[in-house]
């Protein structure tokens, strides 16, 4: 048997000994010729609501579960916060290496990453104008190791390397290009695997469609849940969900599955860039999701250039929580302004270009524009809002669909030839958005002015809420 699949088979072994339930229906296995690493196949029918497997909270790598949450002082933990803390606990059981409860875990998860931590430089200049690049905090989390975590782990050296003798040498080599290298990893390792843990009774707040703001998600402590992390994710194909329970998780069948046919979860409504940046990969049934940001700093610039610029009504949105870092424009199908574009930018924009007289008529009522009532003025700027920020990238979308390729699935999965072709897809994607939304903006320009020749804002406007964000 070959190291990949005996390590797949002393994994589950160890997770079956661990008190896990696996249901005989489905199969580790292994997709390496996809570029999917591990996937969970069915090879039996599955029915609706079937349980997959069931994974005991104790099995879960988590602070809570591993015995530094006994030798460290809770406060440290909690100064921390999730990332960090499970962090250390990872570095602490990756360290004890076979002495871990979770060493038969650690062969299964990846030792190299795609995601966009790990690019080159000319590998992200393939990203272009992409607002994902100043996303990717490599800087901020090399702040955060340095500043938080490696002064920790100085301190709890005999904990962290297990009573070796050389515990505070080795703490001191963490701040080495290596030592730094593997905190990145293990940080990886989370953004890519680790699930949000519940407490057995939840008191997080979920929208319609099952889902956390970020606030809240970010707030809850990450674990490490084996098995539920060997599920690949498919926006269109997802046939799977994890459900928290008292003393376990269990991946449970939304819908019935086929004998062969692989098992999926969801990441959520994420845009390909993010799907990159989190998970080192994109698919185009992610596409729907795909969004691009407006920087507040060109809105602010394109205002400057239509001598439309004003701190005073800068500083009255802002009071109205509507001065934000970025502006999103977001892919529907039919594309549609209103659909698709932020309304707090349409505010934003109509705000700057009302008479001093409208607005300040507005402002003594605490009101604001509604983002429904597009003018054609507003439909101008915004369309040439869109037109900069498509200039920003340095190739045009025809120039790109000329030489596009497929991103083939044989070679490497970290190869430069790869991710110059998964970054070419996310550029080609967000600029097909500023495209339909420059075409779109031209034509409720065009219908404004058919519609009225020009068009007055009316003297009473609504207030937009304060602090509500579009659901995507």
């Amino acid at each position: 048997m070959d190291p990949f699949n005996e390590a797949s088979h002393v994994f589950l072994d160890w997770l079956k000994r661990s008190g896990a339930e696996i249901s005989p229906k489905i199969e580790l296995k292994d997709l390496r010729n996809m570029q999917a690493g591990r996937g969970v196949v069915a090879i039996q029918n599955i029915d609706e609501d079937e349980v997959l497997f069931r994974i005991p909270r104790s099995a879960i790598l988590s602070v809570e579960n591993s015995i530094l949450s006994n030798e460290i002082p809770k406060a440290t933990f909690d100064a921390l916060g999730p990332w960090l803390s499970l962090i250390l606990v990872m570095l602490y059981e990756y360290f004890n290496k076979d002495a871990s409860n979770w060493a038969p875990y650690f062969r299964v998860l990846p030792n190299e990453f795609n995601t966009l931590m790990f690019w080159s430089e000319d590998e992200l200049a393939e990203l272009q104008a992409s607002a994902v690049v100043h996303k990717i905090g490599r800087q901020s989390a090399d702040e955060n190791f340095k500043n938080e975590l490696l002064p920790v782990v100085k301190e709890f050296a005999q904990l962290v390397f297990a009573g070796d003798e050389r515990a505070q040498e080795r703490a001191a080599e963490m701040e080495s290009e290596e030592g730094m290298l593997l905190m990145h990893k293990m940080g990886s390792l989370i953004m890519a695997y680790a699930f949000d843990v519940e407490p057995a009774q939840s008191q997080k707040e979920v929208d319609e469609e099952g889902y956390a703001s970020e606030d809240e998600d970010e707030a809850l402590p990450k674990g490490m849940v084996p098995m539920a992390d060997m599920l690949n994710a498919d926006a269109d194909r997802n046939n799977a969900r994890l459900f928290y329970e008292e003393q376990s998780l269990s991946m449970k069948a939304l819908k019935a599955i086929q004998t062969g046919e692989e098992i999926f979860n969801d990441y959520g409504p994420l845009p390909r860039s993010d799907l990159l940046r989190r998970y080192g990969y994109v698919t185009d049934n992610y596409a729907q999701y795909d969004v691009v940001e407006i920087p507040f700093d060109l809105v602010a610039q394109t205002a400057s250039a239509a001598n439309v610029y004003s701190e005073a009504r800068f500083e009255y949105l802002a009071e109205n929580d509507l001065i934000e870092t970025g502006y999103d424009i977001c892919a529907s199908e039919p594309f549609t302004v209103q659909e698709s574009v932020s309304p707090e930018l349409i505010v934003v924009v109509e705000t700057l270009l009302l008479d001093n007289e409208a607005f300040e008529h507005l402002k003594r009522k605490g009101k604001l524009p509604k983002p429904e009532r597009s003018t054609t003025q507003g439909a101008e700027f915004l369309h040439r809002l869109v037109q900069v920020r498509l200039q920003q990238y340095t190739t045009t979308l025809d120039e790109d669909n000329l030489t596009a390729t497929q991103i083939s699935l044989k070679g490497e999965a970290t190869s430069k030839e790869r991710r110059y072709a998964i970054a070419k897809q996310v550029r080609i994607g967000e600029k097909k958005i500023l495209k339909q939304a420059e075409e779109a903006l031209e034509q409720v320009g065009r219908d404004l002015v058919n519609a009225n020749g020009s068009v007055k804002r009316p003297a009473e406007e609504e207030e937009v809420g304060r602090g509500k964000k579009r659901a995507r």
